[in-house]
């Protein structure tokens, strides 16, 4: 495991501890990442570095517009841009898929637990046909963020989980 990677799994992992804690990701976590992700590719040079910067800046544009849909916190959305901008373009295209797959999996499996699945179903079908508001969540998605980050971390081992982007 790189490093980089490493920083990426510890500072999620932190966040996840956090968000499950206070239901808020600290902006001092995010920032530092962001910084974290600007010391890592700066000193390779101004390609790596400005193509971190816009893999940063793309995560958090599309995040916004989550945000702004509801679906995500703002510490969620600010977390996820920091994170993409440590792993870069290609890896952050693997790493937000990996992090949807795990709250998807999350959220099915709090649903399950809590005696909500039809409801959950029944919402997001809503979503997808009606555009309708999402009932509030309560699932902590810094967990989810975490999960997906530890599975990138071990993609970049194991070639069988690597997904063919």
């Amino acid at each position: 495991m790189t490093t980089t990677t490493a920083v990426l799994v510890l500072a999620t992992l932190i966040a996840a501890a956090i968000d499950i804690r206070t239901r808020r990701i600290p902006n001092l976590l995010t920032g530092a990442l962001a910084f974290a992700a600007l010391a890592v590719h700066v000193p390779q040079g101004l390609a790596p570095a400005l193509t971190a910067v816009a893999s940063m800046c793309a995560a958090f544009a599309l995040g916004s517009f989550a945000f702004s849909a509801g679906w995500f916190g703002g510490g969620d959305v600010k977390l996820i841009a920091a994170c993409c901008g440590l792993v870069s373009f290609p890896g952050s295209v693997s790493l937000v898929l990996f992090v949807l797959i795990a709250g998807g999996f999350l959220a099915l499996v709090t649903a399950a637990l809590r005696g909500r699945l039809f409801a959950l179903v029944r919402s997001t079908a809503a979503v997808a046909v009606h555009g309708a508001p999402v009932e509030k969540n309560a699932l902590p998605y810094g967990v989810a963020i975490a999960a997906g980050s530890i599975t990138y971390a071990v993609s970049t081992f194991v070639p069988a989980l690597r997904l063919p982007i």
